[in-house]
């Protein structure tokens, strides 16, 4: 008699650091420009995060497995570090754009990489600019894309020559 097919059970699906610091810094943008639209300190989410509730950030990935520590520690900088930020970002925007013009989507996107560059010297570059070029996919069209990645580059080599 032949022995039947059975599948493999379903593996865990395993949650590398890499994978979870890049969940980290998605759900950084998310509550950087909440904060902003709210006008609120981002360390209002920061106790959220250390609440009782339970909050999926996928299906199986709860907020309470990223890399905390780097989701805080990146969201308290950039807002240490904000005016110094925003000159950096106006510093590589064309005559006729300003900060205030930007996608606010765009805008903390751009400002949490600027911080990760300037106060998270041990991420190298390539990390730090691939990892917020994909978050900009997920948000953006090609052409906002593109804008990022430029001035993320041209930033890059002045903040990290």
């Amino acid at each position: 008699m032949k022995e039947m097919d059975n599948p493999e059970p379903t593996k865990p699906q395993r949650k590398s650091q890499s994978s979870l610091r890049g969940l980290s810094r998605l759900c950084a943008v998310q509550e950087a420009y909440r904060a902003g639209f709210c006008q609120h300190k981002v360390s209002d989410f920061l106790n959220e995060i250390n609440g009782s509730e339970e909050v999926f950030i996928t299906e199986s990935i709860s907020i309470r497995e990223l890399d905390r520590d780097f989701l805080r520690d990146l969201l308290l900088k950039m807002e240490e570090n904000l005016a110094r930020i925003d000159v950096i970002i106006e510093e590589h925007l064309s005559a006729k754009w300003s900060l205030h013009r930007l996608d606010p989507v765009i805008k903390y996107v751009l400002r949490l990489a600027i911080t990760e560059l300037l106060c998270f010297e041990k991420i190298p570059v390539r990390v730090v600019l691939n990892e917020y070029i994909e978050i900009t996919k997920a948000f953006s069209k090609a052409q906002e894309v593109a804008f990022v990645n430029g001035l993320l580059n041209e930033a890059a080599q002045k903040i990290r020559p």
